[in-house]
């Protein structure tokens, strides 16, 4: 709780916007691309805050390279990938989000 993520691409403030294709998970951080393209190519850096309190504090981490390959038509085989608690509750006309993925080409 209290803990926010947001992706930039190149440099500060070009934040990548979550819409059809990109998707940045409030749980984990990770960015997740559904079909890339040649505008993705580029450094990306993850900036996490915190809000504790009265207190917020954040932090960017290190750029890492995407490269596209024109050739790289990799297929994948269909995966649904879900990562659910152990334990999850919700009380009655509560909105609960649940994150899952599916993968493949």
């Amino acid at each position: 709780p209290g803990l926010s993520y947001r992706w930039l691409l190149n440099e500060f403030p070009n934040f990548i916007p979550a819409d059809g294709r990109r998707f940045i998970s409030q749980t984990t951080g990770n960015l997740y691309i559904a079909k890339t393209e040649a505008s993705d190519t580029g450094n990306y850096s993850c900036f996490a805050t915190s809000h504790i309190d009265f207190i917020t504090k954040s932090v960017f981490s290190k750029f890492s390279r995407l490269s596209l390959a024109a050739e790289d038509s990799r297929q994948f085989p269909p995966s649904i990938k879900a990562r659910f608690p152990a334990d999850t509750y919700a009380l009655t006309g509560q909105a609960v989000t649940l994150e899952c993925f599916a993968f493949g080409k």
